[in-house]
This record gives C-alpha cells, structure tokens and sequence, in this order.
C-alpha cells in the first residue's frame, strides 16, 4: 500500500509535457522564422502576383505627310462610354437577392397548382416584366435516330422556327413574349425526347417529348428532389424545377450592366445590346479592364453623356487614339488602314510575372500602314493596379505613360493627287452616263455571279434564272419576305433576306439608299481607272491613283461588316494602279521599236506600207489603210501593220528579250506591300504550259502591238515612258520623300540606241500628241510626248475594251512622266486611248506645271 500511496512531485508530473510544449514552440517558431526571413521573399512575390494586374496601353501611332508636309494620317480622340464593373459589388448584390426571392414567388405560383405542363411553366412565368424582357430558352440535342432528310424545327403556336445544332450536336431556341398570342402549343421535330427549359436564369426544368415532338404531359414525368423546396413542389407538379445560385448571379450581374445600357441607349438614342456570353467573356477574362457600352462617340453625343451622366457613376468617359484620315478616300490605296493582329511590345515594362492585360492596338492591315506598321506604331506603356479577390482593380501602383510612332513623309503630292482622282472621276461618270440600260451583256453576268453566290449558300437548288426575273419583272424593289415566294425557294423570309443580302455584297442586287431591305438589280459597276504622275528627277511618285476607292475613315476604329460589303461590290479593294492585271496595247509598240532600233532591222526613216491588213492581222484602221509610213508617223498614227513587219524581222526571241531587259517581267519595287500578282511577258514556254499550244507568229504580232498575254500595271507603264524620257534602262520609283536626290544617275544604264532612232520615237510620241491619236492631250506652252493605246481583253467573259496613254513633258529637260488606265466594264463602253485616257493626263499635267511654275522658257528650250 505504501508503494500505491507514494505520490510524486507536480513539477515531475508535468516535465514531460512541459518538453513536449518548448519542443513544439521552438518548432513552431523556427518554422515561423523560417517562413519569415528565409521565404519571405516568395512570399510577397507569390501575394503580388495574386493582388495586381498589369495593363499594357499601346501608344499612338506616328502621322504620315505628303511630300509639302499636309496631313495623310493622323490620330483623333476616341471617345467611349465604359462601365467600371469593379463600383457595381453592392448593386449587382441587392439585384441578386431582389431575382431570388422572384424566382420563388414564381415557383410559389406554380405550386399552388393542382397540376402543371411546360406551356403553364412558361405563359405563368411571361407575367413577370422581368422574365419578358429577358429570355426562356429550350436546349437539347439531335435525336440520333431521327431521319436525316426530317426537318430540325420548333412550332411554337403555328410558327415555324428552325433550329440550327452546332457540331456537337446540341441546339438551343428562344421564346418570345408575344402580349397578343401566349404560348398555346409546342411541338418539336427531329430531337431527342429530353429538354431543357431555363426561364431568364431564375430556375430550369427539363421534361419529355412523345413520339410526335408533343411535351409529356406532368403525371407522366417522373421526380428528381433536389432539395425540400423541390420535394413539397413535386407532390402537385412532379415537374422537376432548380433554382441555381450561380445562374441568379450572372441574371443579376447582366441585368444591372443592362441597367446602365439602357441607360447610355435613351441619352444617345442608340440601339446596342450586350449578350449575356459577351459578358461572361469580358468578366472572365478582361474583368479588370471597363466594359465598353457606347464607342466612337460623336462631339454632340460625348457633350450630351458629359452632362446627363453623374460624375460619380460607374459609367465613366474614355478617350484613345485611333487612326484620322482627314481627307477621307484620297490615295486609300497608297495609304491603307489599320486592323486587328495587334501584338503589344512589353518590352521595358515592369511586371513581367504579373497576370497581364493589354488594351488592343491597331495594326497596319495595308497601303503605307501595313509597310511602316514597326516604324508607325508607338511605344507601349503600362500601368500596375491592386485587385480585390473579385478581380477588380482598386488602386494604381505603378504607370508609364506609352509613346507616339514616328513620322513619315510620302512622296505624294496631296494637290496633284486629288485632281487625279477628280479626273478620273469625272471621266468615269462620262464613260457611265453614255451607257444604254439594261445591257445583255451585263445581265449574263448578274446570271453567273448569281449561280456562284447560290453554289455556296443553302439554297443550292434554287433556280437562278427565275430569282433573277422575279426582280426584272417586278415593278418596285423586293423584299425578302416577298422574295421567299419565288418558285423554288424552300427557305423563309428569314433565310431569303439573308440571301438577297449576299446577292447584294457580290454586286448582283442594289438598293435604295434608306432602305436597306429592298433590293433591285444592280446596274454595271462604273468603270475602273487609275493614274501615276512620277518625279523624274528624284523618282519620287507624285500621283499613284486608283477608282474605285474607298473611304478610309469609315475603316477607323473598326470595319463593320456593312462597310466592308460595300467595298467588296463595288470592287475597290484592287489597287489597279500597281496591280498588273493589263494588257499595255499600243504603248507597248515602242518597245517593239527600241527592239528593233537595236537588232537594226529598224531604220527610223524608211517608209513601209500599211494596207490596212498584213499576213491576216488587222490594222486599228481597216478597212482603211495608212499607206506609207515611218517611225514617227507610225507612231504618231499608232501603225499596227507597221508594227507587226518590224516585229516579223526581230523575231519573238530578240522581242521577248527586249520586254524582260526593261523590266517588264517584274514589278517596280516601291515601298509598299507586294502584290500577289506578277506582270506576264508570254513567251513559247508560256503559252505551251498556259494554253498547251505552240508559238505562231500572230503570237509574235500581238505581243508586237501589246496585245497577247501581256500583262502589266500603270506604275510599270509609267516607269517605262520615264526610261525614255531618261534614256535609261532602269527606273526605281520611291512612295518616300527626301529633301536630297539621292538618285545617283552616272551609274544608270542608257537605252544603248542609236541617237537617230531615239529621237525619232520621242519625235513620233511628241507629233502623236500635236496630230495624232494622243492630241487631247496638248497643253499651250508645254510639248509633251506620249502615246495612247486601246486594248481588247476578256473579262467576266465579256469583250472589253481598256484605255492607255503614256507619255512625258516637257519634251526637252522632262520633268515628269505619267501613265492613265481607264477599264471598260461592258462592251457598250465607249473606251478608246485617245478619246478617255488623254484627257485625264492633260488636267493631271497642267495642274502639274501649274502649281510647280516651271519657266516657259526652260519648256520651250
């Protein structure tokens, strides 16, 4: 017993637990220090990367100037309504608790009845303002066993709507509130018996369909419970229904930025809606960043926000730069546009192990702004902010302000540029207006286009022929809801609207200004052009112009689908002024003299006959003739019978050789993007792989007159007429300015022709614009030499006609050299060299000398 009553100290009792306590504090603390001095660091680095964001800001792009320093492309303010979502926690809350409790007084309502089917589900639903305005949406899937000829359609009452799955197989429909005809029938087709129907995110149900599409009535459903709410609802409806918490976020979150863009909508009078899937984008992925409610703001709508929006709303008023083109469509061409593909530089920024952000550029898409896109685009800059859990940003830490591009200066004369374009124009509108309505020729076409547009739309089957006379027989513009009652047709209204809006974008249909759903058929398109007017002395280009053009302000800050349609009919997006797509005609019949000068079966001055046909080939004039004729008068007369015995005697190998030695199987190098088109000089080997047959000397005789398949640009005609004006074998053009010529001309090639037989072509072009067939193009006190020419060509398998002059001025000393284009577009186009070419190079060249003042008397000398 004494052993059993021997007690031991309390300090002994508690030693060991005492050792246990330091051993775990001691632990404790280590590990604590540990964690403070020797993890610190990461610590922080790891708590930084989960509190801040980075926010990269591209920097304003760099101006582009004309030769004279005028604007081309600068930069304006943007002004943008944007909603700071990170002020909208308390509101987007007190929405969601207002949605919850309306989710269950509807689902109260329901279950106060004694029984209970979709259709009941959705007209009881409807009585909700809420529910109207929002959405009820039916999903489900392909049924797999459904044929695959039966239709994928929903009829809601006696309406018919298709339904379109995506790959997966899964589709999805939305009904309407319609006041006047609540939901009286549902009936489905082709789908699985299992759908889905969501009422405005307050709460889902899934039921059955028979085999006729018809939804199962409630007793024939079974329950699922998911919660005591569901299992008291069941006992009278045995209709599943679930009310999400997330769904009634999201409801909540949309319905307030709706809130606010209703609001932006009837200060502006705007239109714009936001999809709840745009939203969910920008929450998960840019939420630190503002939604856009209302961009491109005009002064009179950025005045009206400014003064009806609170200054402490969450609807703030942004600016950014983004690209002015103050001239609007002049030299679209050359100058280009910008888009999206905008990749930012970081570069420099701190934050490189920060979740980032960027704010979207612009990049050059073509012209100037696509070749100097590094040298235009600024530099970034970027700012640092600390986010709440949610995401949002609270507070800036850090900011660097972006930089602005550097400037570029063009070679293009604004002045001389416009009165290009102008002329052009002008010309055009005369071509045009001359025209006889409607053209056979023309409604062929409209036919073809019509058939390729139908080949790749859902409407394989539909007659081409009789579409088409549905809108040549009717005596006002069609819609598509009176369209869709063409013979043939199997689509609804819906679906010929769509298609006469396709009809429209490939040029097939037009329509009334105002009206943007009543179509006729379009007329032909006016005719094309284009001008160059190149600086001898520097090699700079003055004048590089192209109709049709387009307006490049419409393209800024972004290109709607409209706007890139109506480029797209109209055919503008071909810069024809380099593109070489064109036969020279008679043009090229001085390259057939320069061939011959130097294999010296040409003598400048012997006299050969024109009878007005020679070896089966036709003289422009035939039936008439030109009797005996030289150099000069040959040229000056633009001789084809001279030309094709010239070239009879040089043989197609020495006159092919002369083409590619002047350049003519390359495109002039400039500064802008290549073109995916090369210029053609046929030869044999050519036309054996292109037309699998052999060489024949009418082959030697076209491509003698510029004709055959030869194909080449008005840049490289111009470059051709400044080679004779120089001399020279070898002409670079330049789109850029420089205040120094840093041309260096010792070094250039010469023609390497006898002087005799240079100066009687220069001779013959300068009597061809004083008698001969390029006279419209006389200036008082200014000799210039030129040569026009009228090819025929097969375009939309029509026989057109295209207008050419070349030339240069002054005569002694050139200044300039120049070359028109003007397309025939139908045959009844009445395009001719002389007659529509001409005129365009004397108001491009008197314009010229008129504002440079070149002394009379260095002209005449």
């Amino acid at each position: 017993m004494k052993i059993l009553e021997q007690h031991l100290p309390e300090s002994q009792h508690l030693f060991l637990f005492k050792i246990i306590f330091i051993s775990l504090f001691i632990l404790l603390f280590a590990v604590l220090t540990f964690r403070q001095i020797e993890q610190n660091e990461d610590y922080e680095s790891k708590e930084r990367k989960q509190a801040q964001r980075r926010i990269i800001k591209p920097g304003a792009r760099g101006e582009v100037l004309d030769r004279n320093e005028n604007l081309l492309i600068g930069n304006k303010a943007n002004f943008s309504a944007e909603l700071h979502l990170e002020k909208l926690k308390v509101e987007i809350l007190r929405k969601k608790i207002q949605l919850r409790d309306l989710a269950l007084d509807i689902r109260k309502n329901l279950a106060e009845k004694k029984s209970l089917s979709i259709i009941e589900i959705i007209n009881e639903s409807f009585d909700k303002e809420f529910v109207r305005n929002r959405r009820v949406r039916i999903s489900g899937r392909i049924s797999k066993n459904s044929p695959k000829e039966r239709a994928l359609e929903l009829i809601i009452n006696e309406q018919k709507k298709l339904l379109n799955p995506d790959a997966g197989g899964k589709w999805h429909a939305t009904i309407q509130f319609d006041e006047d005809a609540p939901i009286s029938k549902l009936q489905f087709s082709g789908v699985e018996q299992q759908i889905k129907l969501e009422i405005a995110g307050l709460f889902s149900t899934t039921f059955e369909v028979n085999s006729l599409g018809v939804p199962k009535p409630s007793s024939e459903l079974t329950q699922e419970n998911n919660s005591w709410i569901e299992a008291l609802f069941s006992e009278q409806s045995k209709i599943p229904i679930t009310t999400n918490g997330l769904s009634l976020g999201w409801e909540a979150r949309y319905a307030v930025v709706e809130k606010y863009l209703t609001q932006i909508n009837q200060i502006l009078g705007r239109t714009k809606n936001i999809s709840m899937e745009q939203l969910k984008r920008h929450w998960h992925q840019r939420l630190v960043l503002p939604l856009e409610l209302a961009g491109n703001l005009s002064p009179s709508e950025y005045a009206s926000l400014i003064e009806k929006i609170p200054p402490d709303s969450a609807i703030q008023i942004q600016a950014k730069a983004i690209r002015h083109y103050p001239r609007k469509s002049l030299a679209s061409h050359v100058l280009g546009y910008v888009g999206s593909g905008y990749e930012a530089d970081p570069k420099g920024l701190s934050g490189e192990d920060l979740a980032t952000f960027e704010i979207k550029g612009r990049k050059g898409k073509a012209g100037i702004e696509k070749q100097f896109d590094q040298h235009l685009r600024g530099n970034d800059g970027g700012d640092i902010w600390r986010v709440n859990p949610m995401g949002s940003r609270f507070e800036l830490i850090e900011r660097k302000a972006s930089t602005k591009g550097k400037t570029l200066r063009l070679s293009l004369d604004q002045d001389l540029q416009e009165i290009a374009e102008r002329s052009l124009e002008k010309m055009i509108d005369n071509v045009a207006a001359r025209r006889i309505l409607p053209d056979a020729n023309w409604e062929k076409t409209i036919l073809r286009r019509t058939r390729k547009a139908l080949s790749g739309s859902r409407e394989k089957e539909l007659n081409p022929d009789l579409l088409i006379s549905s809108f040549v027989d009717s005596p006002f513009p069609l819609n598509g809801k009176i369209a869709s009652t063409v013979a043939g047709f199997q689509g609804t209204p819906e679906d010929a609207t769509r298609l006469l809006r396709l009809l429209y974008s490939k040029g097939v249909l037009d329509r009334i200004p105002g009206q943007q759903d009543e179509y006729f058929i379009a007329p032909p398109l006016l005719p094309p052009a284009a001008a160059v007017l190149l600086d001898l002395e520097s090699s700079e280009i003055l004048v590089l112009a192209t109709k049709p053009n387009y307006d490049l302000d419409e393209l800024t800050p972004y290109i709607s689908q409209s706007t890139y349609d109506e480029i797209q009919r109209r055919e503008a997006l071909l810069p024809r002024a380099c593109h070489p797509g064109y036969a020279p005609a008679s043009p090229f019949k001085l390259v057939t003299a320069l061939a011959g000068i130097r294999q010296g079966v040409l003598k400048p001055n012997e006299l050969l006959p024109c009878e007005g046909k020679y070896k089966g080939m036709e003289c422009h004039v035939f039936p008439g003739s030109h009797g005996e004729v030289d150099l000069k008068k040959a040229i000056a007369q633009s001789c084809n019978v001279y030309f094709f015995r010239i070239a009879e005697k040089i043989g197609h190998q020495s006159l092919i050789k002369e083409a590619k030695s002047l350049g003519f199987d390359r495109n002039p190098k400039i500064e802008l993007p290549s073109l995916r088109d090369k210029p053609i000089v046929p030869d044999p080997e050519w036309k054996k792989n292109a037309l699998g047959v052999n060489w024949t000397l009418e082959d030697t005789f076209n491509i003698s007159i510029g004709q055959g398949g030869l194909r080449q640009s008005p840049l490289q005609m111009a470059c051709f007429a400044a080679k004779l004006a120089k001399n020279q074998m070898h002409f670079v053009p330049s789109i850029l300015h420089t205040e120094k010529n840093t041309q260096t001309h010792s070094s250039d090639k010469s023609l390497d022709v006898n002087s005799t037989g240079y100066h009687a072509m220069i001779d013959g072009m300068h009597l061809a614009t004083t008698e001969g067939t390029a006279r419209r193009c006389r200036i008082d006190g200014v000799p210039i030499a030129g040569k026009t020419g009228t090819s025929q060509w097969r375009n939309n398998n029509m026989e057109l006609n295209l207008a050419w002059f070349i030339g240069f001025a002054p005569l002694k000393d050139p200044k300039v050299a120049i070359a028109v284009l003007v397309e025939g577009v139908i045959p009844q186009d009445q395009i001719q060299g002389g007659l529509t070419a001409t005129p365009i190079a004397r108001d491009i060249l008197q314009s010229y000398f008129a504002k440079y003042q070149i002394h009379s008397q260095s002209i005449s000398n």
